[in-house]
């Protein structure tokens, strides 16, 4: 889930939210519509002279029907997703688009392609049926709905077929990348689309500065980091593909009582050098964990008689034995936190760190090494 972003609506149980990012970018858009909205005229036939609404209000309309329309492709994705029995978290339009955050970040390729191809399909069926079906009845009613159901025709068969552009990770780059893991692992087909993706990127970037085109910068290095982030989270899923949760776990766990100050609590990570802890009751049950950064919240003079309840976080994330250990790792990062109680019955077996999952990307690199 991305950071500053406000759920607005749920669709089918699938939560829409806006990104800040997005409140940015939709004057932009407005602004840039309403000062072509000339030309858009003659481009859809409608007589410049003969629109009632002003031209930044037009832009405005425009631009946040434009994202409506990328909200429903993005939920194309996510109930195609849902069809192949893949959870969806939510949808966030943000300042180039939309991005639909699914609960699982592997799928087998034909899942995969099904899923990228809904999007472009549906944004090409509505920018269709736009221009050919609901343009015809709107012509000579209404200039200012004529013009405004053209364009969004227009901007959604682009998208489609923009979208389509073997440019990973946009849907045309997935489904090429679904195509090559057909013949070949998951990890060299997500290398083989990421070059491809940032060759696409160099060349958008190069005309984007060739011809001023700034939207056109934007998506190149959206599309050249994406591309980047996503081969190294693939080379992190193969790294930690062999390995669980009980693999790598500590299982010497040092929990301590609620009740201890929070100068013992700093006394004891200096004694057993360690950060955290887990935090216990009386009855041994676990309701929550301490960091050094909680510590940091109350002033020094005060860390001798405030009790570690007072600073500790209630919601703790867990872990299992037997889970993957990429799943662990996602879980850490999406949280930002540097370790995972591990839970096996209720019971505490373990703790997972954040050095404890490196070692499985170590033991993976020696493992190759000895191979080659």
């Amino acid at each position: 889930m991305f950071k500053n972003s406000l759920t607005i609506i749920k669709v089918s149980g699938i939560p829409i939210r806006l990104h800040i990012s997005f409140l940015l970018i939709l004057p932009f858009f407005a602004f840039a519509i309403g000062n072509n909205i000339t030309e858009i005229a003659h481009m859809a036939q409608v007589p410049p002279d003969s629109l009632a609404l002003n031209p930044y209000w037009l832009g405005l309309i425009i631009a946040i029907f434009l994202f409506i329309s990328v909200a429903m492709h993005e939920l194309s994705h996510s109930l195609a997703a849902r069809s192949r029995g893949i959870g969806i978290k939510d949808i966030t339009l943000m300042l180039l688009g939309g991005v639909a955050q699914l609960e699982e970040d592997s799928m087998p390729p034909r899942d995969e392609a099904i899923m990228a191809i809904a999007g472009p399909l549906f944004s090409l069926i509505l920018g269709l049926s736009l221009l050919f079906i609901l343009r015809p009845l709107t012509f000579d009613i209404n200039p200012d709905l004529s013009l405004i159901v053209y364009y969004l025709g227009y901007i959604n068969i682009f998208l489609a077929l923009f979208n389509l552009l073997p440019a990973f990770p946009s849907d045309g780059g997935r489904i090429l990348r679904s195509l090559i893991a057909s013949k070949t692992s998951h990890l060299r087909a997500t290398q083989i689309a990421t070059f491809i993706g940032k060759t696409f990127a160099f060349f958008f970037g190069f005309v984007g500065l060739l011809y001023g085109q700034i939207l056109l910068v934007l998506i190149a290095f959206f599309i050249y980091i994406s591309a980047n982030q996503e081969y190294k989270i693939n080379q992190l899923r193969d790294a930690f593909s062999d390995f669980t949760v009980a693999d790598l776990m500590s299982e010497e766990v040092i929990a301590v009582k609620q009740d201890i100050t929070i100068q013992e609590l700093l006394e004891l990570m200096i004694k057993e050098k360690h950060t955290g802890y887990p935090v216990i009751n009386e009855e041994g049950e676990l309701i929550g964990c301490v960091t050094m950064e909680d510590t940091d919240k109350i002033e020094i003079k005060d860390k001798e008689r405030q009790s570690i309840k007072e600073i500790m976080t209630c919601e703790v994330i867990t872990a299992k034995p037997d889970e993957p250990l990429f799943d662990a790792f996602i879980k850490m990062s999406k949280a930002d936190i540097g370790r995972l109680v591990v839970m096996e019955q209720g019971e505490m077996v373990g703790i997972l760190t954040r050095s404890d999952i490196m070692k499985a990307y170590k033991l993976k690199s020696i493992q190759q090494k000895s191979m080659n």
